[in-house]
């Protein structure tokens, strides 16, 4: 239920920044040819934070994987998933570019899938495959965009 409402009130706040692009004008090319998002240094932070948190699941699922311990990896992956975003405001969100927020949102639900999968007597070989899987969307996140402060 928890995970209906998540993804009901980003998708709500997705068709809301198709309709209203004016979010544009809080992000602009950055030096490096990334997009630079404008956040207040509390939005700022709140996001750096989020992204601490994605790096402790991703080394709690890699010591769970050496380790063969298949709770370890989905308590660590559903620390990440779609949990993590039910506090964020709707102001919030719509400062933030709309192909951010989607791959945000596959992003969660990867870690949610992964948690899964793992929970239920997952591979070690599937779990790789699947944080291979979010790890690219890191890197991807990363090459596009970057924080102005």
């Amino acid at each position: 239920m928890r995970y209906l409402a998540a993804t009901t009130m980003l998708a709500s706040c997705l068709v809301l920044l198709a309709a209203c692009s004016a979010t544009r004008g809080m992000t602009v090319p950055g030096p490096d040819r990334r997009t630079t998002i404008d956040l207040s240094a509390k939005e700022s932070a709140h996001l750096r934070r989020g992204m601490r948190i994605f790096l402790e699941s991703v080394q709690g699922i890699a010591d769970g994987v050496r380790r063969n311990r298949m709770a370890q990896v989905a308590r660590s992956a559903e620390r990440s998933g779609m949990g993590m975003i039910e506090d964020i405001s709707f102001s919030d969100a719509a400062s933030l570019p709309p192909e951010f927020i989607i791959m945000s949102i596959d992003t969660h639900q990867k870690f949610d899938a992964l948690s899964r999968s793992a929970a239920e007597n997952g591979t070690r070989a599937s779990t790789l495959e699947q944080l291979s899987a979010i790890l690219a969307n890191c890197t991807a996140c990363h090459t596009m965009y970057r924080l102005a402060r």
